[in-house]
């Protein structure tokens, strides 16, 4: 550790899976400002953020390297490494700082990193191993959703008229709303009501709402609702996902 660089301390979470078990914002805050204290380190500025750093763009990275490049601080403290880029452009910007000069050091609790060789092959190595991890938990995801799909069952929020049955992970009759959302089906059907009056009935005679989510719902239905609902296969058993058709295992409206 230099106590003649001056730090800038990094820290970020994101709520995706790749961040599950990171420690929060604040206790990264606090180890590092701990740290910095014992080991008497001049702390220019924290910068934080919570968004992912799997693709390039995060506000607070691209602060902390323009400071860097205005010699505002010439070091970085973060509890690891991947907290810094789980992508190639940002990893290979900080690397490339490093042999610049313009960052004397990229310290973690774990290890620093200085302008040598070996400690920049280590670096690249870590950026690369923080990038398979993103691209391997994306490739865990796709082949979950795929085998649920072929399983039968929608990825997601159904549409209106079913629910997510957490305790089977299935998805089930919406007990208020299936037998409304059938009744639309029976009215076009018959042919005698026009869309607006279909939408009427639903919406002023039945009290049709659509679903409670935490923001929004509990509305009544918008022709685009009503049209997304007579232009979805889901209803008859057929589930349509990326321009693929899977044989639903929901109840259909018959």
């Amino acid at each position: 550790m230099n106590q003649t660089t001056k730090y800038l301390i990094y820290v970020r979470k994101s709520s995706e899976s790749e961040d599950r078990q990171v420690l929060s914002i604040d206790s990264q805050v606090k180890e590092l400002k701990d740290w910095a204290r014992r080991s008497n380190l001049q702390i220019a500025e924290i910068i934080s953020e919570s968004k992912s750093a799997k693709a390039p763009g995060r506000p607070g990275f691209n602060s902390l390297m323009r400071k860097i490049y205005k010699s505002k601080a010439n070091g970085i403290l973060c509890w690891k490494l991947d907290r810094l880029a789980r992508n190639p452009l940002d990893g290979g910007s900080l690397i490339w700082a490093v042999e610049e000069g313009k960052i004397q050091e990229i310290a973690t609790p774990q290890r620093s990193f200085n302008n040598t060789g070996n400690d920049k092959f280590w670096m690249q190595l870590e950026f690369g191993m923080a990038k398979k991890y993103v691209d391997d938990l994306s490739d865990n995801v796709k082949r979950g959703l795929r085998a649920k799909l072929e399983q039968g069952w929608l990825p997601g929020p159904p549409p209106l008229g079913y629910l997510n049955d957490k305790a089977s992970r299935t998805i089930v009759k919406d007990p208020e709303r299936f037998p409304l959302v059938r009744k639309l089906w029976n009215l076009v059907a018959s042919g005698v009501h026009s869309p607006s009056q279909v939408l009427e009935i639903a919406n002023d005679q039945w009290g049709l709402r659509t679903r409670q989510t935490r923001c929004l719902g509990n509305k009544p239905m918008s022709h685009s609702t009503l049209y997304r609902i007579f232009h979805n296969p889901f209803y008859y058993g057929v589930i349509q996902r990326h321009g693929q058709l899977f044989a639903g295992a929901h109840e259909p409206m018959d």
